[in-house]
């Protein structure tokens, strides 16, 4: 058993399929077959159960692949880790963020870029459910998202809290002269919200703190995507409630910002990552960043 096996294997259980993996890895279907055989007759155990098309991991081949998957990823990191030794700060930092935490990284990106311009920055976009999906997965660094989280094996450092506020329409302005509005008149409009694609969050803890209120909101629309809702909003379709740091200056001419009169919400946003990872020299900067801000507050 060796490293191109290990390589060959994982890749044949994430595809499912060995002719979508042999054409991934740049190979014949039969050549990799025979490696799967191989293994198989090395560890003497089926790996992989094949009936026609039907396919089905085993236990043991479940237990190999995530002992395939946490050796390659440690030979990558030492790799890392070597090259950064030599070359200094420099490669790629892998950031995860949600639309709503967008506005606290964005200060702290461009004067990391500043100070590290030979560092390549890649973004990726969701909300807390798939950015924790990529962080298990190793495919981000760190993230930027709210809480809570599912998971527990994560170094977390809580950012300032953000408040909820309502945003309306400002072809509604009329109707609303003060800068502050009922947790009641706000249950009185069609209310679009924010929403994860998977588990409990902002939606779940709108919704409760109107029932604690005794009062139900009149939900119309649910997005993930806070953008595509304020858009949405700008159109007269209804109102919103979104943390106070998403209304940007392209928004003032389309939207007003109404403060609770109530008692409310506020959001937790995070920086999260994942405890025992290998962290390159870029993104522990990067953290450092993002630690000695909180710190000043």
């Amino acid at each position: 058993m060796d490293i191109r096996q290990l390589r060959y294997y994982c890749t044949i259980i994430e595809e499912k399929q060995i002719t979508k993996a042999a054409k991934i890895l740049h190979m014949a279907q039969p050549p990799l077959s025979h490696q799967l055989k191989l293994l198989e007759e090395e560890l003497d155990v089926t790996l992989v159960h094949r009936e026609g098309k039907k396919w089905e991991v085993t236990e043991e081949g479940k237990i190999l692949y995530k002992r395939a998957k946490h050796l390659l990823q440690g030979l990558e990191e030492t790799k890392r880790e070597i090259a950064e030794v030599k070359e200094g700060i420099r490669g790629t930092i892998s950031i995860g963020t949600s639309s709503i935490c967008i506005s606290h990284l964005a200060e702290h990106l461009s004067s990391f870029h500043k100070e590290f311009p030979d560092v390549y920055i890649k973004m990726w976009h969701g909300d807390t459910h798939y950015l924790e999906e990529l962080l298990q997965q190793n495919k981000i660094d760190i993230a930027l998202l709210l809480l809570p989280v599912e998971e527990t094996n994560y170094e977390t450092i809580h950012l300032k809290d953000d408040p909820f506020v309502v945003v309306v329409p400002r072809q509604w302005e009329s109707k609303f002269s003060g800068t502050t509005i009922s947790i009641e008149e706000a249950s009185k409009y069609d209310l679009l919200l924010g929403r994860r694609i998977s588990g409990k969050g902002m939606y779940d803890h709108i919704i409760n703190a109107f029932h604690q209120h005794n009062v139900h909101p009149n939900i119309v629309l649910d997005c993930p995507e806070i953008s595509t809702i304020l858009t949405l909003v700008a159109t007269g379709m209804g109102i919103t409630i979104i943390p106070r740091s998403e209304i940007h200056q392209v928004y003032e001419e389309k939207l007003k910002v109404l403060q609770f009169s109530d008692p409310f919400l506020d959001t937790q946003p995070a920086v999260v990552w994942l405890k025992d990872k290998y962290l390159s020299k870029a993104a522990k900067e990067l953290i450092k960043k993002l630690r000695d801000k909180q710190s000043a507050h």
